[in-house]
């Protein structure tokens, strides 16, 4: 009989790095509105250039520190959710779930297949391991509610990130486009913090139930 992969101490990990970048999305919207509000001053010749080199390094310090922090909670993420994934496998069987496992890590970067794998991933391996639905068959048990809110928040978070960087990307820099920058991203870290905590939730729930999981019904590699 196979053993459980270990998934509290990633479970962990993951929730405290994505409620870092949650914090940090915010500190990011911050320097957006004080960059924009130094821009403006500056064009007013209220505010002397030094006042716009302040800003710049701001802007660097964190959207660079926002940007690994990101990279890491993504990494060990996709780690708890590849041993979650594996669990939910010796607790049903591997072809009743939609996609391999391959595409725990890929569906995160392939394009346009990245809107909806990794929910349907982290929706089989709920269902998989909720205790309350055990002997039913897989794609006939009841999706959580709480997974359908996480997706949502996060891919509203992703698409106001996008408009942010289109606004850097495109056209004169202007003082709009610098308050339309911090709009976004200030929409951005919102949907962001609402998906950060209904992804902890998630983590924390699925952990929660395989930690004492029911008997082992299947094992597929």
């Amino acid at each position: 009989m196979e053993h459980f992969q270990p998934v509290h101490g990633l479970a962990r990990a993951a929730s405290i790095l994505v409620g870092v970048v949650a914090v940090g999305n915010v500190a990011n919207a911050a320097s957006d509105w004080f960059t924009y509000a130094t821009i403006r001053d500056y064009r007013d010749r209220v505010v002397p250039v030094a006042d716009l080199r302040t800003a710049d390094k701001i802007s660097l310090l964190t959207g660079t520190s926002v940007t690994l922090l990101t990279l890491v909670a993504g990494i060990v993420f996709m780690m708890w959710t590849y041993n979650a994934r594996i669990n939910a496998e010796r607790l049903t069987y591997a072809n009743e779930h939609r996609q391999s496992r391959v595409w725990v890590w890929l569906g995160w970067l392939v394009p346009v297949v990245n809107l909806w794998f990794p929910k349907q991933i982290i929706d089989d391996i709920w269902r998989a391991s909720d205790p309350r639905q055990q002997g039913v068959p897989l794609q006939q048990r009841v999706k959580a509610r709480l997974t359908t809110q996480w997706w949502i928040a996060f891919v509203l978070m992703w698409l106001f990130d996008r408009a942010y960087v289109r606004t850097y990307i495109n056209g004169e820099m202007t003082t709009d486009s610098f308050l339309n920058a911090a709009v976004f991203s200030t929409i951005a870290a919102v949907t962001g913090i609402v998906a950060a905590v209904c992804a902890v939730q998630v983590v924390q729930r699925i952990s929660g139930f395989q930690h004492s999981p029911v008997p082992l019904q299947s094992s597929s590699d």
